[in-house]
Parts: structure tokens; C-alpha cells; sequence
């Protein structure tokens, strides 16, 4: 197991990297005083828990947690502080713990035998994959080739915003921006958008892919991992098989910009 720890004081560094050791002795360790650092070297290390100082002189341990959880949705992230006021915040996050300082080796292994993402879950991903066909109407099947079977129809729009952002994170607000895109008042929606969450949430863990949707606070987005997509073949490089033909999803008025980016990328196919 590969695990970061980041606090910008040296001994309480240390300190927490030793009581990690004695916790897990098989564990390969690297500490950082910045979350910078970390982040520089996060791809190399490929780190499956991360420990943070919540505040540092320069830095916040909860934004160094996003940004982490952005390079891998899978990590486990303990906060380190000697202050129990970011702890709701904290587990906003889906934090799999909280160390209130000194850290000791008998905190940390309690901590490990509540993981998030215990270390066997936290291999590349092997589970089941989604199918969506995205050029021409929007539909999405398992991987057998049956189409999903959500309660509300906007559950399926709900997962077309998602996969138009390829990959990256979309506010709530921006998300019911499209979906309610003709109404005055999208943002009244934020109710019924919280049953679109539970009914995609609910198909996806009875599919065995219930990672392939990452949720934080005030945000959502997809694991693409998890998803075998024309869309993302075509901005993979790989234009010829995908069959676009210039039509993307064309049930949603919502989806034209992306249409016209995919345009100007297959100038010279035809």
C-alpha cells in the first residue's frame, strides 16, 4: 500500500509517518509540508491513503483533499488536526477518517480497519462497464446490451450532462442549468435532482458499478473508467470507429456546443 501524509510542520510530520509504519509496516510512506509537493507526486507515488494536516500556515487540507480526489476518486483521505472544527466539512468530503493529534500508531490502525476503499478495492478498476452511444440519440445499455432501467426519465438526461463533461466535475447549479434549461426557475428543481441522484446510484450498485458516479458536496461527475463511450473514443483519437456521422445526442438542445467542437475536431474526415 502506498500512502502520503502532508503537514507543513516537520515534527508533527514525522511524527505522523512514524505512527503510520508502526500501524503498517508493509506500507511504503512518503511525507510532504506542502500540499504542492504532494500533488507533483502524486501520479508517480499513486498513493492509496493520504493523511492531512487540515490547516496549515499556507494551505488547506480539505482543498488539497479535492484536488486528490479529482486525480483519484478511490483514495482514502484521514484528516490529521488538533481541531474538531472542519470535521462535518471533513466527511462532506466522504473522508474515510478523522485523526484528532497526536497521532499515535494505535489511532492510525484504527483508522485502516475502516477504510473507505479498503486496500483490496483500491486496484485499477475491474468491474462491470456501461455502454453509451452518444453519436445519434443518447442511450445507455450494460455491457449484455440491455438498455437501463431508470425510474425517471431525467435520470438518464442527468447522466448525458454527465458524460458531456467528459470526465470533469459539474456543480449542482450547472447541471440543473441544462437539465431545466428552459425555465425561469432551474434551481427550484434541487429536490427532485436529489431522486435523479438516488435512482442512477441505485441501477449503478445494482449493476456492480456503483463508483461510476462521484458525488462531493455541491458537485457531481463520473468515473470514465467505468464507461465504454463513442464519445470519449473520439476525443481519444480513435475517430474512425466511433461512427460519428454529425449527430450527438440529439434529444438534448443542451448538447449543440459540444456538437460544434465535434465538428471543428472531424474537419477532414469527410
Amino acid at each position: 500500500m502506498n500512502i502520503i501524509a502532508v503537514d507543513d510542520e516537520e515534527l508533527a510530520l514525522e511524527g505522523c509517518i512514524s505512527a503510520i509504519k508502526k500501524a503498517q509496516p508493509s506500507a511504503r510512506v512518503e511525507g510532504f509540508t506542502s500540499g504542492e509537493k504532494a500533488l507533483e507526486k502524486v501520479d508517480q507515488i499513486k498513493p492509496q491513503v493520504a493523511f492531512l494536516d487540515v490547516e496549515m500556515r499556507t494551505e488547506n487540507g480539505i482543498n488539497i483533499a479535492k484536488k486528490l480526489q479529482e486525480k483519484n476518486p478511490r483514495i482514502n483521505i484521514i484528516f490529521v488536526t488538533g481541531y474538531s472544527d472542519y470535521m462535518k466539512e471533513a466527511f462532506g468530503l466522504y473522508a474515510s477518517g478523522y485523526i484528532m493529534k497526536p497521532v499515535t500508531a494505535a489511532k492510525v490502525k484504527s483508522e485502516f480497519e475502516h477504510l473507505r476503499f479498503p486496500e483490496e478495492s483500491v486496484a485499477p478498476v475491474q468491474s462491470h462497464k456501461l455502454r453509451v452511444h452518444t453519436f445519434g440519440e443518447f442511450e445507455v445499455f450494460t455491457e449484455n446490451g440491455v438498455p437501463l432501467d431508470f425510474v425517471y426519465t431525467k435520470t438518464r438526461e442527468l447522466l448525458a450532462v454527465l458524460i458531456d463533461a467528459n470526465g470533469a466535475m459539474r456543480t449542482f447549479n450547472q447541471i440543473m442549468e441544462k437539465i431545466w434549461q428552459d425555465e425561469d426557475d432551474a434551481g427550484s428543481h434541487r429536490s427532485y435532482m436529489r431522486n435523479l441522484f438516488a435512482d442512477m446510484a441505485r441501477i449503478f450498485a445494482e449493476l456492480g458499478c456503483s463508483e461510476a458516479l462521484i458525488r462531493r458536496r455541491g458537485e457531481a461527475g463520473i468515473n470514465k473508467e467505468y464507461f465504454d463511450c463513442d464519445y470519449f473514443d473520439f476525443l481519444d483519437g480513435k475517430r474512425d470507429d466511433t461512427g460519428f456521422t454529425g449527430e450527438y445526442m440529439n434529444q438534448y438542445s443542451w448538447a449543440e456546443p459540444t456538437l460544434g467542437k465535434l465538428f471543428q475536431l472531424s474537419d477532414g474526415m469527410w
